[in-house]
C-alpha cells in the first residue's frame, strides 16, 4: 500500500519460493512443461533450505496450493514458473516502477525465468480469478507450516 500510495517500484525477491512455485517438486506436474527436480535442486541438496517452503515440511495446504498454481498454469499454457512471475510482473506498484528479482541453478531455469520478462505474460481476468481463490484458501504458505 505505501509503494501504491507513494508512486514507489517494488522489487520483490523469492518470487519463486524458493523454487517450489516453480512446480519442480509437484508429485503431479498437470501436463506442464515445468522443469523437474534433480539431485542439484537446492530442496534436494540442502534439507534445511528455506523450510517454511521446503516440499519435506510444508503444511499440506501450502503444498495443495501450489499445486493448484500449477493446474492454473497449466490450463493457461503457461509453466508455473512463467505464471508466479507474470503474476508478480502484473501488480501494479511493480509493473509501474518495480521488477523481479529472478534467481536459476541452470541455463533452463534461467530461459524459463525470463521468459515472461521476453513475452510479456498477460493474465486474463479468468486467470486472475483462479488464482485469488487458491490464494484466499493459502494467504501466507511460509507461516502455515
Amino acid at each position: 500500500e505505501a509503494c501504491h500510495h507513494y508512486d514507489i517500484g517494488l522489487l520483490p525477491w523469492s518470487v519463486l519460493a524458493g523454487g517450489l512455485l516453480s512446480g519442480k517438486y509437484n508429485k503431479r506436474h498437470n501436463g506442464s512443461n515445468a522443469i523437474t527436480s534433480t539431485s542439484n535442486s537446492r530442496f534436494v541438496r540442502f534439507g534445511e533450505y528455506m523450510k517454511r517452503w521446503h516440499p519435506n515440511f510444508a503444511s499440506k495446504t501450502t503444498l495443495d496450493a501450489t499445486e493448484e498454481y500449477a493446474k492454473i498454469a497449466s490450463d493457461a499454457g503457461l509453466t508455473p514458473s512463467e505464471l508466479a512471475i507474470g503474476f508478480v510482473r502484473s501488480r501494479e506498484f511493480v509493473k509501474k516502477n518495480g521488477s523481479v528479482i529472478v534467481g536459476a541453478t541452470t541455463m533452463d531455469q534461467l530461459k524459463e525465468n525470463l521468459a515472461p520478462f521476453v513475452n510479456d505474460v498477460a493474465l486474463d481476468e479468468e486467470v486472475l480469478a483462479r488464482i485469488n481463490e487458491v490464494y484466499l484458501r493459502c494467504k501466507d504458505p511460509c507461516c502455515s507450516l
